[in-house]
C-alpha cells in the first residue's frame, strides 16, 4: 500500500511555496516519470494482460497458470501507471525533512534523507535513514556535503504494520530557485535533525548493500529531543510512563507564538 501522505509528524512542516513549474520541468528527473509508467502500464501490462487471457482459453492447466500469473501483472502494470504521481504532486502538502547530498558522480547523485516512519501519531517517532538515487538534469548541481532539505512522500507498508516499510523524497530544489524559500525550508526543521542525519553518514555504505535502501535507527541511538517531542500532529502532547502520548491541546495551542 503506498500513501501520499504524512507519517505521524506535525502537519504544519509541510512545503506550502508556490512551485515554479518551469524550474520543476528543467530540474526534476521525475518530470517524465508519469508519462513512463502509464506508456508501460498500457504497453505492457495491456500486452501482458491480453496473453494472460489467450493462454487461459487455451485450456491446459500449465497455460492456464501461465495466463492468470501474467494477467496478474498485467494488471499491476496497468494499476501503477495510473497511479504514478505527476512530479509537482510531492510538494503539494509533502513533510519537511533534513537531506544531505553524500556523492556526486557523473549525473548520479545520493541523497541521505531522515523520516519518521511512525503511522502511530500516539507513539514515539521512528526515524529511519533512507538513501535516495536520482539522475541530476543538466544544468543542476549537487555537491557532496551539501545540506539539502526535502519533501517526503511515496510512503509504502502493508496495512497491518505499524510503521511505514518505505518512502522516497525530492529536494525542495527541484520545485523552487528561490533563495529564500529554500532557506525557509531549511529552518522549518528542527536543528536536532539535522544533527541525527549527520550522524548517519558512516551508514552510507551499509545503507548501499539493502534493497530498500533504509535503515531504522535504534531508540537510544535517536537524539533526546526527538525520543519524545512536545506536540504530535501539531498537538501538544504529555509522554506517559508506557511511552504513550497523552494529547492535551488542540493545534490552535500547539502553534508557536
Amino acid at each position: 500500500m503506498t500513501v501520499e501522505g504524512w507519517p505521524a509528524g506535525d502537519p504544519r512542516r509541510y512545503f506550502d511555496a508556490p512551485i515554479d513549474p518551469v524550474h520543476l520541468r528543467d530540474s526534476s528527473p521525475n518530470i517524465y516519470r508519469r508519462a513512463l509508467w502509464i506508456a508501460i502500464g498500457v504497453v505492457v501490462g495491456g500486452g501482458l494482460v491480453a496473453l494472460g487471457v489467450w493462454a487461459a482459453v487455451d485450456g491446459r492447466w500449465w497455460s492456464i497458470v501461465l495466463g492468470v500469473l501474467a494477467a496478474l501483472v498485467g494488471v499491476g502494470l496497468l494499476v501503477r501507471g495510473a497511479t504514478t504521481s505527476s512530479a509537482g504532486k510531492p510538494y503539494r502538502g509533502g513533510q519537511l525533512a533534513p537531506g544531505l547530498v553524500v556523492e556526486q558522480a557523473d549525473a548520479t547523485v545520493q541523497v541521505l534523507v531522515l523520516g519518521d516512519t511512525s503511522r502511530d501519531p500516539a507513539a514515539s517517532p521512528a526515524f529511519a535513514y533512507r538513501l535516495v538515487t536520482f539522475l541530476a538534469r543538466e544544468g543542476t548541481t549537487f555537491v557532496p556535503g551539501q545540506w539539502l532539505p526535502c519533501v517526503l512522500h511515496g510512503y509504502a507498508a502493508p496495512p497491518w504494520s505499524g510503521r511505514w516499510w518505505s518512502f522516497d523524497a525530492s529536494p525542495v530544489a527541484w520545485a523552487t530557485g528561490d533563495a529564500e524559500v529554500l532557506d525557509r525550508a531549511g529552518r522549518v526543521i528542527p536543528q536536532a535533525e539535522w544533527d541525527q542525519l549527520l550522524a548517519g553518514v558512516d551508514k552510507v555504505a551499509h545503507l548501499r548493500r539493502k534493497w530498500n535502501r533504509l535503515e531504522r535507527i535504534a531508540y537510544e541511538q535517536v537524539h533526546e529531543s526527538l525520543r519524545r517531542p512536545p506536540t504530535r500532529l501539531g498537538v501538544p502532547v504529555e509522554w506517559q510512563a508506557d511511552g504513550r502520548a497523552r494529547f492535551v491541546g488542540s493545534v490552535a495551542t500547539g502553534l508557536p507564538v
